[in-house]
């Protein structure tokens, strides 16, 4: 997502921030269809879609609607769209389940929906799939598992809609500069950070430039432990969701790692605060972001490339997220049949979603397509976001409170936990210690 700032165009801001809704609110769009006998032109059923995709994200997926519009004239069904804040999406969501007045379907994030999932807000898919006849053997099997939740009988309660994962984007002007080779970006921690030294600007002792663009709190310093952690062996939580913290001896080596960036090798400052704008404007030379931020950077024609996230420890891994669709339970169950045929079309026909949108497709057919490197933001631009997903797997953690666990946020516990290492008042091995008895009290209550 992005916004417009200094009269220049359209740049990335923090994709989680979804203020400007005034334009898709009224993106009613009548979408139309032949699946139930009791839909027809003159007597057409409805369905409620709240998204919470704003700005680019929001502009790309307003025109997946209209085209789901245009291929369904007159064919008796209609959807009606309404842009709902993410911040205020889920309360949103649970205030008008418990009035009976839910939205028929909506976006969601892969293991974010436990709450949702116990008190049966969204619905399990399972036999509506069937149903629909949407193909779940074109998916990827990682895509489906994601949308599964082990502790409600292992039910599929999302339809993927895309594939995200954080690499990084290198100021190719900065590489040109310091007399490196963009063709052979760092691949290893020790390479990462020559490149990061070579390209960083100080006056004094203050930077000016970060090699490796950090801000001194929020998301860009938890994200970044949480994938150095789990690439030095750390595990949030054990693979049977009992056990917190599994190898927290790494969790407090990353957090060794990033404080390192600070204040040893001084490649990074914490007086960046808006990561995006920073970066846009030159001030930082690697970032490692998501598919997000490449339709503003691209309009801006900032010089970058994006690569394959390095190995920092003993494995490759980095962060995952999937965008989806799920359904809210309705007191007419015969809604779900319509509104699981639109979310197949909208599947089937995702194709500019995962080129011009975000994220890499989960659906096999589409990654095969002969146009899919083509289309959208050049390859050497998206790629990394397309081919970097056979190693993301860092996750949500589908428990309740799994939003706790969340290493891509700015503002949950493990965030202001992390902070007040990153600003030297709370010492490593005190936040490990709070960060695992809250995890495990979190896992106790599944």
């Amino acid at each position: 997502m992005d916004f417009n700032f200094l009269n220049k165009p359209r740049v990335p801001v923090n994709r989680r921030t979804l203020l400007q809704t005034a334009a898709l609110t009224g993106a009613g769009l009548a979408v139309p269809y032949f699946w139930t006998g009791r839909a027809c032109a003159a007597n057409p059923i409805e369905i409620v879609h709240w998204s919470w995709l704003a700005a680019s994200d929001g502009e790309v997926w307003a025109k997946m609607i209209a085209n789901f519009n245009d291929a369904h004239k007159d064919k008796g069904v209609q959807i009606r769209m309404e842009v709902v804040p993410e911040e205020q999406y889920v309360t949103k969501v649970l205030a008008a389940s418990a009035t009976g007045k839910a939205p028929d379907f909506g976006w969601g994030t892969a293991g974010k929906g436990a709450q949702l999932a116990r008190d049966e807000v969204i619905v399990p898919l399972d036999d509506l799939i069937a149903a629909s006849g949407l193909d779940l053997t074109d998916f990827s099997a990682s895509s489906i598992a994601a949308s599964r939740y082990p502790k409600y009988d292992n039910k599929i309660f999302m339809v993927p809609m895309d594939l995200m994962s954080l690499q990084p984007e290198i100021n190719t002007d900065h590489v040109k500069e310091a007399g490196l080779d963009i063709s052979k970006p760092p691949t290893d921690g020790a390479t990462l950070l020559e490149w990061a030294k070579a390209m960083t600007k100080r006056e004094g002792d203050k930077v000016t430039r970060s090699g490796i663009m950090m801000t001194g709190s929020g998301v860009q310093p938890t994200v970044t432990w949480g994938i150095v952690a789990e690439q030095m062996g750390f595990q949030r939580a054990s693979n049977d969701l009992k056990t917190a913290c599994v190898n927290p001896e790494a969790g407090k080596a990353a957090m060794q790692w990033v404080l390192d960036l600070f204040d040893k090798h001084k490649v990074s400052t914490r007086d960046v605060t808006d990561r995006y704008k920073a970066f846009g404007t030159g001030q930082g030379s690697i970032f490692w972001t998501g598919p997000w931020t490449l339709a503003g950077y691209v309009a801006q024609k900032l010089p970058f490339k994006t690569v394959l996230f390095p190995k920092i420890g003993s494995k490759l891994v980095t962060y995952f997220e999937m965008g989806g669709l799920e359904l809210y339970k309705q007191a007419d169950t015969g809604r779900q049949e319509a509104t699981m045929q639109a979310v197949k079309w909208l599947s089937d026909n995702s194709f500019l979603w995962t080129t011009v949108g975000r994220g890499a497709s989960p659906r096999k057919s589409l990654l095969t397509r002969p146009d899919y490197k083509t289309a959208g933001s050049p390859w050497d631009i998206r790629g990394a976001f397309v081919d970097g997903m056979s190693f993301a797997s860092i996750g949500e953690i589908p428990v309740v409170n799994g939003p706790n666990f969340t290493i891509y946020s700015g503002g949950n516990f493990l965030a202001k936990t992390l902070e007040g290492v990153w600003s030297g008042q709370t010492t490593i091995d005190a936040a490990m210690q709070q960060i695992q008895t809250q995890w495990q009290a979190d896992l106790d209550e599944g």
